[in-house]
């Protein structure tokens, strides 16, 4: 990336959670030229509960020092039921289903949850903890302002994906990524906003296809 600065190549990202984070930073320590273009996936700009940010915004589990050290707890003592948990929250076809969607009996869902809880299993609970810990209290509301808003000089174009079917945020919360954006307005700006109904937090997981198609038509713009 500290090449594309420089002009060598464009660099395009797409995440949810820490890559989010993870690029937010980077902006924030080395500035955003780097990237042509950014797609946030239905991830909040702050995930706890302050005056200003509540249930209407920010996470609907996770959301204070309290339920962080619970799921802290609850990951050394029970960690499986903390991961299926977060495979129920994740996969829209659970936390809001529809007629139509797998259930507990079908092939996806099993299919799934095997292979989630497969791979959450293998990590250490404290350590997951200690990340939760790390990332639920970042207030990344005046860090998106300040490096990727109309007074910062940035020309990244910015894509927000919230959804419908989260069972991790309501779609609110992700989109006032899009306002931070562009300076108060939902349009006219380098960011973008859609809402989809297709998936939930996980929603490229469960439709990669439409999923891909809409980033490739965003990178295209």
């Amino acid at each position: 990336m500290r090449e594309a600065e420089h002009g060598v190549f464009p660099v395009a990202t797409t995440g949810e959670k820490k890559t989010n984070d993870t690029a937010r930073c980077y902006g924030e320590l080395f500035g955003t030229k780097a990237f042509s273009h950014m797609a946030f996936v239905d991830q909040a700009p702050l995930q706890n509960y302050l005056a200003d940010w509540g249930p209407d915004y920010g996470n609907r589990g996770c959301h204070s020092a309290d339920a962080l050290a619970k799921m802290q707890q609850a990951l050394e003592l029970d960690p499986q039921t903390v991961h299926l948990e977060t495979i129920a929250a994740c996969l829209g076809y659970r936390s809001h289903p529809q007629a139509g969607d797998p259930g507990p009996e079908s092939r996806a869902w099993k299919e799934d949850e095997a292979f989630f809880l497969g791979e959450a299993v293998r990590g250490d609970g404290w350590w997951y903890g200690k990340l939760m810990a790390d990332h639920t209290a970042k207030d990344w509301r005046f860090s998106i302002a300040q490096n990727f808003g109309p007074g910062s000089g940035s020309t990244t174009k910015v894509l927000v994906v919230a959804s419908a079917r989260s069972g991790c945020f309501p779609a609110a919360g992700p989109l006032r990524v899009v306002e931070l954006v562009n300076g108060g307005s939902e349009d006219g700006g380098l960011a973008q906003g859609v809402v989809i109904a297709w998936g939930g937090h996980w929603c490229y997981w469960e439709q990669p296809d439409m999923f891909n198609n809409m980033v490739l038509e965003f990178l295209a713009s």
